[in-house]
């Protein structure tokens, strides 16, 4: 099973937006994250990179 951290914009302890995601949806300009307790984070913006062998993922957001 691959879990990913996911980032905000840049891959920083204090940008993480959610640990043990398990699924990533992109719709209408929004990324849905959902975790490993099917918890869910809607963030406005765009997958920018995901490198599930190192497990990280960063989303670009307009902030």
């Amino acid at each position: 099973m691959c879990l990913s951290t996911v980032y905000k914009n840049t891959m920083e302890p204090e940008s993480i937006l959610m640990r043990n995601v398990m699924r990533i949806d992109c719709k209408g300009g929004c990324v849905i994250l959902t975790d490993l307790m099917e918890r869910q984070v809607t963030i406005e913006g765009s997958l920018q990179m995901a490198n599930l062998v190192d497990g990280f993922v960063i989303v670009k957001t307009g902030e």
